[in-house]
């Protein structure tokens, strides 16, 4: 009610509820005295998902502190989901490896710089792990605290977990592998569990854009593939939301929308490592599928023979340049994938074309390609 999310209208007293008042009072003397003992009818303010649950003791201040954000910024869902993220329980081992990583690459900058040890161990207590939004974090839940006092005895924890999962669009075997996480895999999905449940269950639909409809979408596919106990402890208490796949098992795709942004993002990173030019990087990714660095070096000159830059802009991530055919999904179990390259000169003729293997990539929860290559449109139908 603070928030201003519910509000309450005092009901006419009537005679019923006058002698419930008195039961009320005989009962529990204490509570007949607040001011919410009275009949009242309550309504929503806002829209909010059918199963809306304030999970974490912070919750409330994020349903507060999203109208700090400005739906119009280009770092709005990302900005979104920090928000989530701060109100978490820490993945310490997580942070940890964060942490050692952030060191590593700093120490590398100010060896490059010429600094002296002494000074780099005494500039290195500052590094730490990412903690977006920290300073407006921290301005918005002092003052919150002004208003609700009870909210002293939480902290926000801002840290970029999920963030740096999807900033790095690596699913959950990349990024255990990234931060050396094979102990802490349990720690990792726990977390984000966590997550999709506030980002699907708290945040206000009116809140939410297609992208974070995707990221709900994509965290119920990684938590479902990866340990689907999790997700059944949810059933049993009728928590799970429609984003998750339905348990019919004669379904050759569980979960459309999970898996067709999981396949989606998994090419996208191989756009956006192409335009960078890291291909000892796409070649390692692509080698189990035959495309490794030499093969994605000849397509890159290639590439440059003809066109100057690929653009990563929105136009570029849209469905214009990403196809699925889902015509042998029933015999075959696979759909046909092609990811295009959005060239400056709009000739877009350099593709990636492969098959997904549906079966095995809901088994290990990161896409599995079959028949997989890259190239110009001339090169491909060779």
């Amino acid at each position: 009610m603070d928030a201003g999310v519910i509000t309450r209208e005092p009901a006419e007293p009537t005679e019923q509820s006058d002698r419930a008042s008195l039961e009320l009072a005989e009962l529990l003397p204490a509570a007949a005295t607040s001011p919410l003992a009275s009949p009242a009818s309550y309504s929503l303010t806002v829209d909010l998902p059918e199963d809306f649950a304030l999970d974490q003791p912070l919750s409330p201040f994020l349903l507060a502190a999203l109208e700090l954000l400005d739906p119009e910024s280009e770092t709005y869902d990302m900005d979104l989901v920090s928000m989530v993220e701060a109100t978490l329980e820490d993945p310490w081992q997580v942070l940890r490896a964060q942490e050692r990583e952030a060191k590593g690459r700093a120490i590398a900058e100010m060896k490059m710089q010429g600094i002296e040890y002494d000074e780099r161990m005494e500039r290195l207590e500052d590094v730490t792990y990412p903690k977006p939004l920290e300073s407006e974090l921290d301005a918005a839940f002092a003052t919150y605290c002004e208003q609700v006092p009870w909210a002293r005895d939480y902290c926000l924890r801002p840290k970029s977990v999920l963030r740096d999962m999807l900033e790095t669009m690596s699913d959950f075997k990349t990024y255990v592998q990234r931060y050396k996480l094979s102990r802490s895999e349990g720690t990792l999905l726990r977390y984000l569990s966590d997550a999709w449940r506030v980002l699907d269950k708290t945040v206000p639909l009116d809140k939410r854009t297609e992208r974070l409809d995707d990221i709900v979408a994509w965290l119920g596919f990684v938590v479902r593939t990866t340990d689907s106990s999790l997700v059944d402890e949810w059933e049993a208490s009728g928590q799970v939301g429609e984003e998750l796949p339905p348990s019919a098992g004669e379904a050759v795709v569980r979960d459309r929308h999970g898996l067709t942004v999981l396949v989606r993002n998994a090419l996208w990173r191989r756009v956006r490592l192409f335009a960078a030019e890291e291909i000892p990087t796409l070649g390692e990714l692509d080698q189990p599928c035959g495309m490794g660095e030499r093969r994605w070096r000849d397509v890159l000159e290639r590439f440059h023979e003809t066109h100057g830059e690929v653009l990563l802009d929105g136009d570029a991530r849209s469905t214009a340049y990403f196809i699925v055919d889902e015509t042998d999904e029933l015999t075959d179990h696979v759909w046909h994938v092609t990811q295009i390259f959005h060239d400056a000169d709009g000739d877009n003729d350099f593709r990636i074309v492969a098959d997904v293997d549906l079966d095995a990539t809901q088994d290990e929860g990161e896409v599995v390609f079959k028949g997989y290559r890259a190239g110009s449109i001339e090169d491909l139908a060779e």
